[in-house]
């Protein structure tokens, strides 16, 4: 048997576990990035949401009975426009919908 089959290199060992973790950790920090656009895009959505259901700017505060209703209200404009943003979302939305409906 030659020297070089039977020689396990400890010293490349550490090198790919150090690109390994590199590699992991830039794709854990790539994913955080893209889940942290996606929720500052909801936000906004959520802000225009409220503005077109009418619950932004000047007024006095909301009576503790009219909060659903309000929060229901900018959900349904929230849904409509996400909706308009990732249709294939709301159709698997509505797809686990009408499956939870039949059983």
């Amino acid at each position: 048997m030659s020297h070089d089959e039977n020689e396990i290199n400890p010293d490349n060992e550490p090198e790919m576990d150090v690109e390994e973790a590199l590699e992991e950790a830039l794709e854990l920090d790539t994913q955080s990035q893209i889940f942290l656009e996606m929720r500052r895009q909801n936000l906004e959505l959520l802000k225009i949401a409220s503005e077109v259901a009418g619950y932004s700017g000047p007024h006095g505060p909301l009576k503790p009975g009219d909060v659903r209703n309000a929060l229901r209200n900018i959900w349904d404009v929230f849904a409509e426009f996400y909706s308009w943003i990732d249709p294939e979302e709301t159709q698997e939305d509505d797809e686990e919908e009408m499956d939870e409906d039949e059983e």
